[in-house]
């Protein structure tokens, strides 16, 4: 006697994880010995700071290993709600604040306490590959908001009222954004604050690239706008901004209301974070951040690198992020051309191509919004970099002269 297997349709409604595809192709091929240079992968090269590491160990000598509370120990929500304020100038108390299990949990946690079924979340595209198949799993309708090379792929407050329904009820912004690296400035801000407040929209404001903006202005928050803090879900995480992509800790701030509701969710889901994370959490966000400046210059040293070596590539176009560490790049010219026997028919090709023939892992667009592009990233060493880019080149050939 058998058991029929039945997957569930909020599972079968999820399209597979391009970025996680992407990495487990990666780890596999480097098993293998293969001579690989990663300038698809969003994992910061930087070192966890020995603090952080000194406060782990630390807490594993204490025993520090029981249950926490769901949303946190109180000296990390305590600490998080300080640095919101130094950062973005938003006053949380600690009760506002829950700590999740990375960035992508806390994105979750708001999406089921703020969309019903059948419920719009506007997303602008490019986006990050999870919003879509998020909203799907709680029974919204992801809505794609297109932007543009000409602005610079940030979303206009234009862009938004074209798409506004009314069931439109979440927008999720992404700044800086992954894949663009799009920053949005203090006048984007105002103006899309203004649509979410006339029309009654909330905002899940994913900020987990704050550390990397490369501008004058620097990183700001649309929760600091009068009138955000209260529709706005503010969502970081460490992994970017402390190299602690496998700690697996992120954390949100919202209104009390929805708080207690994200807070409901995931005491049934995850309950706390690792005791241990938390512990080392605490020394990241409360220790010093001036180090952090010297990160901010060297990542936009190599962004200058890669925008330039993939300026000299055949077929490639790009224009230079304010944020994150991603370049997001225009591929549209291969589609319908050949390439050494092989036909290309979008980027995703052309990724498989510079995967097998290269041994350059980049991303391919489609799981980011569109088929015409690729993500490559800089938080790779300078020299992985220059040689992805000479191995590219080899293969795609040399960009015609500008006249």
């Amino acid at each position: 006697m058998t058991v029929e297997a039945r997957s569930a349709p909020a599972a079968t409604r999820l399209n597979r994880s391009t970025t996680a595809e992407l990495e487990s192709t990666v780890e596999r091929l480097l098993s293998q010995g293969v001579d690989l240079c990663r300038l698809g992968l969003g994992e910061p090269d930087t070192a966890v700071p020995e603090h952080v590491r000194e406060a782990a160990i630390a807490a594993i000598r204490e025993n520090f290993s029981q249950y926490t509370s769901t949303a946190g120990i109180l000296p990390l929500r305590a600490a998080i709600a300080d640095r919101l304020r130094a950062d973005i100038g938003v006053s949380y108390d600690a009760s506002e604040v829950i700590v999740s299990t990375g960035g992508k949990q806390a994105i979750l946690n708001a999406l089921a306490a703020l969309v019903a079924e059948g419920d719009e979340v506007l997303i602008p595209v490019p986006y990050w590959v999870s919003f879509p198949e998020q909203v799907r799993f709680i029974g919204g309708v992801p809505v794609p908001v297109p932007t543009s090379a000409a602005a610079g792929y940030r979303v206009t407050a234009e862009d938004l009222e074209r798409h506004i329904t009314p069931r439109t009820r979440v927008l999720i912004l992404n700044s800086p954004n992954n894949p663009s690296g799009a920053v949005h400035g203090s006048r984007d801000l105002e103006a899309i604050a203004r649509v979410c407040a006339r029309r009654g929209i909330w905002t899940i404001s994913d900020e987990v690239y704050s550390t990397f903006v490369y501008t004058a202005e620097g990183h700001r928050s649309i929760a600091s706008l009068p009138g955000m803090r209260e529709r706005t879900v503010v969502v970081n995480a460490l992994s970017k901004t402390f190299g602690m992509t496998g700690w697996r800790v992120g954390y949100s701030a919202a209104p009390a209301e929805v708080t207690k509701v994200m807070v409901t969710l995931q005491s049934h889901v995850t309950s706390n974070v690792n005791s241990i994370a938390q512990r080392a959490a605490l020394a990241a966000v409360s220790g010093p951040q001036d180090w952090l400046a010297g990160v901010r210059r060297d990542y936009a040293a190599r962004r200058d690198v890669l925008v330039d070596g993939v300026a000299r590539v055949r077929g490639l176009e790009a224009p230079t992020p304010d944020g994150a560490f991603f370049l997001w790049v225009d591929a549209s010219w291969w589609a319908g051309r050949d390439l050494r026997g092989r036909r290309i028919s979008d980027a995703g090709d052309l990724a498989a191509a510079l995967l097998e023939e290269a041994r350059v892992a980049v991303g391919p667009g489609a799981g980011f919004g569109s088929a015409r592009h690729l993500r490559l990233s800089f938080a790779a060493p300078l020299t992985e970099i220059r040689e992805g880019l000479a191995r590219m080149t080899a293969l795609l050939g040399e960009a015609a002269p500008s006249r």
